[in-house]
C-alpha cells in the first residue's frame, strides 16, 4: 500500500483544498492520523485491526464505516476537540488512499488473478511502483519540512482509545524521522526483497542491473495515465469523505 511519506504529503494537499479550521488547529495531529493505520509496523498487530479492511474479502468494504462502527465515540467530529478530530480526518485519508490502491491498482494488476499477478516478480513490481510514487510525491522540500515541523509540535493530547498514548508518541517520533529523511529507493527495495527470501548477493545484483528496468516496465504495463487516475480519484474521494466528516 502507499508508503508513509506519500500518505503525509497527500494529506497536506488535501488540507490545502479543504481549508478547514479544525485541520489547521493541529496539522501535526492530522498528519499523524494520516500514517497511524500503519502503526502495526510498530505494534505487530494484524492489518485489519487498524485498517478496518479485510484483504481476503473481495466484496465492497468501507474502512471508514467500520472504524466508526467499532469506535462510535469518534463518529461526530463536532463532539471532539480539534486535535482528535484532525487526527481522525488524517486517519480517514489513509484508509481511503489504501482502499483505492487495493481496488484500482493492486487487485487489477498485482494480486491473484490480476494482469501481472501470476508473474514471479508481481509483488516486487507492486512495491517498486509504491516506492516510485513516494519518491515522486516527496520532491517539495518546503512541504516535507512543514509536515516535519507540525508533527514535532503536536501536543498528542488525543482522545483516541484504541491506541495507547505512549504508543502514539513513539509512532509520532518515527514519522518525524520518516518525513525528515529523503526516500532511499534502493535501501527500501532491498529490505522488501530480503523479506521475500532473496539473498543479499542476489539483491545487490538485482538492484544494480534490473531495478530501473523493472520499474520502467511496471509503469509501462500499468500505464502512467492509470496511475494518475488512481491518485486523482483517491484524493477526490478522500476530500469528500473528510469534508463530510468535518461538516
Amino acid at each position: 500500500m502507499p508508503p508513509l511519506g506519500l500518505h503525509m504529503v497527500v494529506a497536506r494537499s488535501l488540507a490545502a483544498d479543504l481549508d478547514s479550521a479544525t485541520l489547521d488547529a493541529d496539522r501535526g495531529a492530522y498528519y499523524l492520523g494520516a500514517t497511524t493505520p500503519d502503526i502495526r509496523i510498530l505494534t505487530r498487530w494484524d492489518r485489519a485491526r487498524t485498517h478496518f479492511f479485510d484483504l481476503q474479502c473481495l466484496g465492497e468494504q468501507s474502512g471508514v464505516r467500520r472504524l466508526f462502527e467499532q469506535e462510535p465515540g469518534l463518529r461526530d467530529a463536532r463532539a471532539l476537540d480539534d486535535a482528535t478530530a484532525a487526527f481522525v480526518a488524517g486517519y480517514i485519508s489513509h484508509l481511503v488512499l489504501d482502499e483505492e490502491y487495493i481496488t484500482q491498482i493492486y487487485r487489477q494488476y498485482f494480486g491473484k488473478g490480476g494482469l501481472l499477478g501470476d508473474e514471479l516478480m508481481a509483488d516486487v513490481m507492486d512495491r517498486l511502483l509504491q516506492l516510485h510514487l513516494d519518491r515522486e510525491q516527496r520532491t517539495d522540500a518546503e512541504a516535507t519540512d512543514d509536515i516535519r515541523r507540525a508533527l514535532s509540535e503536536t501536543s498528542l493530547e488525543l482522545a483516541v482509545d484504541f491506541i495507547a498514548g505512549d504508543v502514539l508518541r513513539d509512532w509520532r517520533d518515527r514519522q518525524v524521522e520518516v518525513i525528515s529523511t529523503a526516500p532511499h529507493f534502493e535501501r527500501m527495495m532491498s529490505r522488501h526483497l530480503q523479506s521475500a527470501g532473496i539473498g543479499e548477493a542476489a539483491i545487490a545484483g538485482f538492484m544494480e542491473q534490473h531495478a530501473d528496468e523493472l520499474l520502467r516496465g511496471t509503469i509501462d504495463r500499468v500505464g502512467e495515465e492509470r496511475i494518475r487516475e488512481y491518485l486523482d480519484s483517491a484524493k477526490q474521494k478522500a476530500r469528500g469523505v473528510i469534508r463530510e466528516y468535518l461538516a
